[in-house]
This record gives C-alpha cells, structure tokens and sequence, in this order.
C-alpha cells in the first residue's frame, strides 16, 4: 500500500523548474516511450492557454539520493513533455513560440546560446497564463517497486490507454516480461542505462515519427526498414508481441502456443504458462538468454542486409501474407542451427541467396485468414531449417552469445546519454600530436575511473577506447592517421587499429601491453583480475574498438590506498577523507539497496 495521498494544484512554472532539476523521472518497466504527435502537444497546449480543464496527473514521491525529493510519473508523461518540450521552443501553437526570456531557466540558457528563440513570439501575458496555470497533482510516497506497479497496473488495465501489449506488460515485472521487454529495446536501439530516465532525457531516446526533431525515427528502426512492422504496430508494441513469441517458442518448444490467450497467460503470475516460461529462464539464466536472443538477431539481420530486395519482395514469390510471422520462423530457424546445433554462418551472401521465396514455399500456414497453429509454426521451421542447413557449419569451442558486439556498442553509446557517470570514451592509448608513445599515466587514469565508477554506481560501468565524443578530436585522429572515422549519432568511431599498427605492430601485441599496464595498477588482486578478465576487444565494421567493463561488487573499491567517486563525466580528483570512508561505506551500501532508484 501506499500512503500520504496527497492532491494539489501546482503552477507549471514550478512543475517546469523541478523539471529542468532533473526530479520528473520515467521508470521504463511500464513508461515506454514519448508517443505523442505535433498536433496532439498542440491541441493540449492550446487547451492549457485556453484555461480548459486537463486531467489529472498521477505522481509517487521517491527520495534521490543526490536530488532530493522526486516525482516518479505514472500517468501524464505524455502531457508534461507536451508542456516542457513547448517551454524549451521546440514548437509552436498557434504560429506563436513561447517567449524564453519569460522563464528564468530558458533565459540562461538563451543568453549562453544553448536554446534559440524562434519568431513569432507569443505575447507575454499568454505566456504568464501557461505558467500560473496550476496542473493537478496527485502524489503519495513510494513504499516499493510493488506499491508503483499495482498503482500502474490498476491505472491502465482497463485497456483503453494501452494497446493490448501493453497491457499485458503493465505492472508485470516478472523475468519473461523484463527479458522480452530488454530483447524488444535491443531490436529497436532505444537504450538507457537504466530502467529510471530522466523526462527530459526520454526525448534523446523516445521513438518518433519525422514531424518531431528529437529522438530515434520510427522509420529507420529495424522493424519499419524492412517492412515487417508498420509505423502504428510499432507504436503499439507489436514489436514486443512478436518477441514475446519467438521467445516463448525458444523456451517452451511444443508447449507454446501462437495465440494471444496463451500470451496472456505468459505474463499472469500464477498462470501455468508464467510458471512454466519463468522457470525456463531460471534454468537457463536470463543473461546467457538476452545474449543468445540479440546473437541471433545479428546474424539473422547480417544475412537480411545480403537481400538484393527488399525483405518481403525477396521471402515472397506474389503478395506478402503475415510478414511478422514469417520473420518468427526465420528467427526460430536461425536461432536452432546456431545455438542448439552450434553451427555457424558460412557465407552470409549465399545464404540469402538461400532464403529467396523461402516464405512461399516453406510457409504456406502463413497464407489467407487461417489462423497458424503451433503445430504449423514447427513444421515451418524444419522446413526452412532444411532449406538453409548447407550454409551452416559446425563451430568449435567459442561463446556465441558473446560475439553480439557491435549493436553491444550502439546500445551504450545511446545509453551514455542519459547517464554520463557510469561512461567514458578515449580515442586510445597514444597521443596524436608531439610525444606519441605509449601513455601510462592515461591508462593508469582509465582504471581510476573505472574504479570511481564501480565506487558511484551500482550496476555495469564502461570505458571504451577507439570512439570520439567530438568532431574535433576525431577529425585530429584523422589527419594524424589518414583514416575517416565512422559516425554514430553524435559520435566517432575512430578505433585503434591504426595506433596499434604503428606502435605495436599489430593488435595482439597491443592487447599484450594493456594487459601488462593493468597488471601494474595500485589496486587490490580482485579488481585487478575482474577488470582484466572483462577487457574485450572487437570490430564495429572495420574498426578496432576496445571495452573494458567493470561491475560494482559487495565493497568500494580503492585506488593506491584512496576511494575515488565519479562526478557527471568527470572522476573527483579529491579522494574521500579518511575520516568518511565508514560513512562513505554505509552510503554505498544503501545504494546498492536502492538500485535502480540510486
């Protein structure tokens, strides 16, 4: 249960300052993503000018350990952005841009040239009407994930709010749900670091459609790209619906079912279907799952990219029929040959080669209105299995799940959006300009921080060499190394093949003296061994990239004989005194306690 119910009536200006404080946050277990269109804020803004009345925002107060006081959004996450995106000039209503020089916030950031006034203006007092409109608030205090959920769960599961998928997944944190739900982000590349975002950072990594400036195209998304998905099945969560079902047929095998009954029942604790599912992923262990499923996306998709045609051209011979189950028993099919059969690809091209009007003349359950049964999807994939088998071969002793790398890079540099102390991003080990060998002090640097990292966040922690943060420093590594870098988003994967030629001779032999350089850091034998063991170098197409991960463990970690913690991007340069490490250490175990809420 949860307690002191509190409903008030509050000023947007002062719902927009604690905003800009960071305090409105977004738990991604239930909150998924900013749908809302151009016109929908337009009308809402319109009707807040207006003094029309608006519903009511629903609201649990938790306590932050460095903000304070903040409001957890259950319902209204939607129209705050609406709000907030408007006050930041990121749209008009009317014609008219809101005034920035009103709102003592966006003046700052005006005068510093971080936000642009847009023209026309809309009048002062208009402007002061949006921000005294009071916005009612309904609050209590947070007492557990539970407590939230069960709110949530009673807020939507009437199903108009939500898509049928969606309400499914409401409140259901049970271990099929998040695995399908982390799969689901995976496919779709909208990652944070963490279940708990900031509102304003939810922008950075919200799907969108083209009339909105911010966040990640809906059209560019695997699903959309190549047809499988529409741009309203995705907004829907069918995307999550589908894995939902390659994942129980991985899982249960002849004891899933292809119905949306035995969907539901999947994610109803209690239900035999949930049970079942549950303890498969128990058995089987939920990241060795997650690593397998997003493994056999990339092949499958590496193969996809060999079609000389689009996806649905190619599979089909006439009209596509039931695209999304097509792609299921392809995935299914893929999923067989390379993890139960631990077989690999041989030739991706000939392999897609393979797979021409495969759709057509393996999967005729798919055809017409009929309804395929679990029965049909299993003999469909022995059938594709049988078309595609020469173009697998055994593969000898490697981990297969863990070659997922390159989306593995993606991800986290989307992540490192919204959470800047748990990253960190170097071109490499040598400087470009003047002295140029191998510099110890940085690597030295590298697991200072990655100690105050594991020190000031509970979870995964990683510093990735090979990538620039900025086009200055990667258009340096260019002239210095005459090689172009390859972009993602706002960043540059420069790798450090080049330097490791040129230093090293080749990358074994760079590998080589990182390992020897972290052998010799100050740092106790299990850290030393932890980090070590979690230095992975890989490709992101032709480049040589770098990661070393680290994971907080029972304890803070020292370095030389100090406990350094991390700051935004930047590690503290002072160590905690010694007279707080005890205090230091009881903060860092109620931390732990609270994470993700941390």
């Amino acid at each position: 249960m949860q307690n002191n119910l509190n409903i008030r009536g509050e000023p947007i200006q002062s719902v927009y300052s604690e905003f800009k404080q960071g305090k409105y946050i977004v738990n991604r277990r239930y909150q998924r993503k900013l749908v809302w269109t151009l016109p929908e804020k337009q009308k809402f803004i319109d009707s807040l000018l207006n003094q029309y009345p608006v519903p009511l925002f629903l609201g649990v107060i938790l306590d932050h350990a460095s903000k304070g006081r903040c409001f957890e959004i259950l319902d209204g996450m939607q129209r705050l952005d609406a709000i907030t995106s408007y006050i930041d000039g990121d749209f008009h209503v009317g014609g008219k841009y809101f005034d920035l020089s009103v709102v003592a916030e966006t003046n700052r950031l005006l005068e510093s040239g971080k936000l642009t006034q847009k023209e026309p203006k809309l009048d002062f007092e208009s402007c002061k009407v949006l921000l005294n409109y009071p916005l009612p608030i309904s609050t209590s205090n947070y007492t557990s994930n539970d407590s939230v959920d069960e709110t949530f769960r009673r807020i939507n599961t009437g199903g108009v709010r939500l898509s049928r998928q969606e309400v499914r997944q409401a409140g259901v944190i049970s271990d099929f749900s998040q695995l399908v739900r982390k799969c689901a982000i995976y496919i779709r590349g909208d990652m944070s670091h963490t279940d708990i975002v900031e509102l304003d950072k939810m922008r950075a990594i919200s799907l969108t459609k083209e009339d909105l400036g911010y966040g990640i195209n809906i059209k560019d998304t695997f699903w959309n790209k190549n047809h499988i998905l529409t741009v309203e099945n995705i907004l829907a969560s069918r995307d999550e619906e589908l894995v939902s079902h390659v994942i129980l047929h991985i899982l249960l095998g002849s004891d899933s079912q292809t119905s949306s009954k035995f969907l539901d029942e999947a994610y109803s604790e209690g239900a035999d279907a949930s049970r079942k599912v549950n303890d498969a992923i128990l058995k089987y262990g939920f990241d060795a799952l997650y690593k397998q499923f997003c493994f056999t996306f990339d092949e499958l998709t590496k193969v996809i990219n060999e079609f000389p045609a689009e996806y649905h051209t190619h599979l089909y011979k006439g009209k596509p029929s039931k695209v999304q189950g097509s792609y299921q028993v392809l995935f299914i099919s893929f999923h067989n040959l390379l993890l139960k059969e631990n077989k690999k690809i041989q030739n991706y091209r000939a392999l897609a080669e393979q797979l021409r009007h495969v759709a057509t003349d393996c999967m005729g359950a798919l055809n017409g209105d009929y309804k395929w049964l679990t029965r049909d999807r299993t003999k469909m994939v022995k059938a594709v299995c049988g078309v595609v088998n020469s173009q697998f071969i055994a593969r000898e002793g490697l981990d297969v799940s863990s070659q997922s790398w390159v989306e593995n890079l993606e991800n986290i540099l989307n992540q490192s959006k919204t959470e800047s102390v748990c990253y960190d991003f170097k071109i490499g080990l040598h400087p470009l300009f003047g002295d140029c060998s191998f510099n110890d002090k940085l690597t030295s640097k590298i697991v200072k921080t990655l100690t105050a990292m594991a020190n000031s966040h509970a979870g995964e922690n990683y510093v990735i060499l090979g990538v620039a943060d900025s086009k200055e420093d990667a258009f340096k590594h260019e002239k210095k190394y005459e090689i172009a870098p390859r972009s993602y988003g706002d960043f540059y994967i420069t790798g450090i093949g080049s330097e490791a030629q040129q230093h090293h001779k080749d990358i074994d032999a760079y590998q080589q003296k990182l390992q020897q350089v972290l052998e010799n850091q100050p740092i106790d034998e299990k850290t030393k061994r932890l980090i070590q063991r979690n230095v992975v170098f890989f490709k992101y197409y032709e480049k040589d990239v770098v990661m070393l991960k680290i994971i907080r463990g029972d304890s803070p970690i020292k370095y030389d004989g100090k406990i350094y913690v991390r700051k935004l991007a930047n590690t503290d340069p002072n160590p905690i005194d010694n007279d707080k490490e005890f205090e230091f250490f009881k903060e860092f175990m109620e931390q732990s306690k609270r994470y993700p809420y941390n």
